[in-house]
């Protein structure tokens, strides 16, 4: 089974595994995953997301990499490698495969800023909150010592820090642009208010995710992932609203009471921030 949503297709596991096992033969992978909507059972017909861990600082060279040898017949692969990321886009066995490659301390700092409560203030790629969110909910094709295990279940449940920072900014930062959506929304100035609700809305689903216990995704299939997860019914209609208003003072005051509601949990299960 998948990790989430339906059962995960049988046939992309053992490419993704095939696959894996190939690269292993050019430096040690400490683990490596699956992600993205075939591997969490939303899709099956999106490229297979791979992840490989290796040991080293850096990924091993592109000319290293086994892409000509898995590469289908009459397709052409694309490749990138610098010191801290490689990426390897090919199509095996029919499937569009986009394999990632990180050296383990990239991934470590990841893990380390997430658990500290950080990772998701910034607009980064990829961004760290989403990569943790990636793995934990992901399916492991290699993990030979079973780090990459361990890492995920200490990993599984947002750190403290991670609710009380994403929940204490929330609260700071609210009234300010509360007020500045209602200046827009009374102007009509449509592009600056959905500047700014954009933040706050993607600071909100940050909060809100946490407060109920989970590493906000990859807003790809949001709504699947909040289908899944069974969000609270109450927090899932609030931010509903948001997508259904009808104008910018419908939206604003849809925006606000989603997240009144997300703090309002928070407050409910006795966390600080911090």
């Amino acid at each position: 089974m998948s990790v989430a949503g339906t059962p995960l297709n049988g046939a992309a596991e053992q490419v993704g595994r095939s696959v894996v096992t190939a690269f292993a033969g050019c430096g040690k992978v400490d683990f490596a995953y699956g992600q993205g909507s075939v591997f969490t059972g939303f899709s099956t017909e999106s490229d297979l997301d791979l992840v490989i861990i290796w040991a080293e600082d850096e990924p091993p060279p592109a000319a290293s990499r086994p892409v000509g040898q898995l590469t289908d017949a009459g397709s052409t692969p694309t490749q990138f490698h610098d010191r801290t990321f490689g990426l390897d886009k090919m199509r095996v066995s029919g499937w569009e495969v986009d394999v990632a490659h990180y050296p383990r301390t990239r991934f470590d700092s990841w893990c380390a800023l997430v658990r500290d409560g950080d990772g998701w203030q910034q607009e980064e790629w990829p961004q760290p909150l989403h990569a943790v969110a990636g793995f934990v909910h992901g399916v492991l094709l290699a993990d030979g010592e079973r780090e990459g295990q361990a890492i995920r279940e200490a990993m599984r449940a947002p750190a403290p820090r991670l609710i009380g920072k994403a929940t204490g900014a929330l609260a700071e930062q609210l009234p300010g642009y509360s007020h500045a959506l209602l200046d827009c929304a009374d102007r009509g100035d449509e592009w600056l208010f959905h500047q700014l609700a954009a933040r706050l809305v993607r600071h909100i689903y940050v909060a809100w995710f946490a407060v109920e216990g989970h590493h906000l995704p990859f807003p790809k299939r949001l709504g699947q992932w909040v289908r899944h997860l069974r969000l609270n019914e109450q927090g899932v209609r609030l931010e509903r609203r948001i997508w259904a208003a009808g104008t910018l003072h419908e939206r604003r005051l849809a925006i606000v009471r989603f997240a009144d509601h997300v703090l309002a949990g928070d407050a409910a299960n006795g966390r600080e921030g911090g």
